[in-house]
């Protein structure tokens, strides 16, 4: 069979035609896109279990009014609020928060963790350990911290990760003794895997 020369750049056309419409993105395509990456934080915060690893749900509040980049936080507590947990949801004005923008996070997240009101006198806490936490999605970096409000030793764990294209914090602090009152890990890991819609 002979193929003209025109012929042949038509053949060649319809072939490549579907790579190059694949290569085509519309603006209405990539907005798409964005949004399913980073959904409105009302939806990040609508995933969060009702209930997880022995802690129930409570309010949602700003972190700082009037802040947008300060975020939301949920409150968690275990019955009798021996344990009590913060879901922090935010981006600090970040378009979208990746793991690189982790670690100094992490950092901060620790110092807020340790620091306590001035005028309590009584409580300390230092950093313990260190250790991830696995999660759907990706691990969490998480801080032990061990010390004392008072005379009761409490311990609080301090964990950062990313959701949705935003900063996920998660603190939990109980008593170190008394028998086990919630798993502190394992509410980590269920949060960032609801967050993250894993």
């Amino acid at each position: 069979m002979t193929w003209t020369c025109g012929a042949a750049l038509g053949r060649l056309a319809l072939v490549a035609l579907p790579a190059l419409l694949a290569g085509c993105v519309t603006p209405e395509d990539e907005a798409a896109a964005r949004a399913r990456a980073r959904p409105p934080v009302e939806e990040v915060l609508a995933r969060l279990p009702a209930a997880a690893a022995g802690f129930e749900r409570g309010a949602v509040q700003d972190v700082a009014p009037g802040d947008p980049g300060a975020g939301k936080v949920v409150e968690y507590a275990t019955p009798r609020r021996v344990a009590v947990a913060y879901v922090f949801v935010y981006d600090l004005g970040r378009p979208n928060v990746t793991e690189a923008d982790l670690p100094p996070e992490v950092e901060r997240a620790v110092r807020e963790g340790t620091a306590l009101p001035t005028e309590r006198t009584g409580r300390e806490l230092s950093v313990a350990d260190r250790d991830p936490v696995p999660a759907r999605g990706g691990e969490l970096s998480c801080a032990l911290l061990q010390g004392r409000f008072g005379r009761t030793q409490v311990e609080r764990q301090v964990c950062v990760g990313a959701a949705a294209g935003r900063f996920l914090r998660v603190q939990v602090t109980m008593p170190t003794r008394g028998g086990s009152v919630g798993d502190a890990r394992a509410f980590a890991a269920e949060i960032a895997a609801a967050a993250r819609g894993a």
